[in-house]
């Protein structure tokens, strides 16, 4: 029973850099255009893009703690603004992978970016169901709430084919 309690403060933790991750990988993946065939370029624009928004986001929260707290910050600080958004940088990974490995000829650039949309949006979807879950303790409204979650996504690369 411990171990699920362990899983269920996890998922807490990581709940929101993941859900935010995931928002913002398919938010950036709008970008890319159809006939662009730069793999490896496009992967580490979107890992470094990710990683950017990672550091504002620390760096704005541990300074605006400290203002408000008027009090300076320091390594303790830093590294549990670290353990926050670190989520939001693993859930990148996954799609930064599937898009680099286009490069080797497994599959074609368009492909990668499609594999990167759903791995983000099944991210999406379990977290989502999984704070459902958490939530109501019921399966129909964790199903809604992964849904909902995971219908952001879906929204976004739908906009994303008809930009493109």
């Amino acid at each position: 029973m411990s171990d699920v309690k362990t899983r269920m403060a996890r998922l807490e933790q990581n709940a929101f850099g993941v859900i935010y991750g995931s928002v913002t990988v398919m938010a950036l993946l709008l970008a890319i255009g159809h006939t662009e065939q730069r793999p490896i370029e496009t992967a580490v624009i979107l890992l470094g893009s990710i990683l950017a928004i990672v550091l504002a986001e620390t760096f704005a929260k541990i300074s605006s703690d400290a203002a408000q707290n008027r009090q300076p910050f320091g390594w303790a600080e830093i590294h549990h603004g670290w353990l926050h958004s670190r989520p939001t940088l693993i859930a990148a990974n996954i799609p930064t992978l599937l898009i680099a490995s286009a490069s080797l000829g497994f599959y074609t650039f368009d492909t990668g970016v499609i594999l990167a949309q759903i791995s983000a949006i099944s991210l999406l979807a379990v977290y989502g169901y999984s704070i459902g879950w958490v939530i109501y303790r019921r399966v129909v409204p964790g199903l809604l709430h992964g849904a909902f979650t995971s219908g952001i996504g879906v929204a976004l690369a739908v906009v994303k084919y008809l930009l493109h």
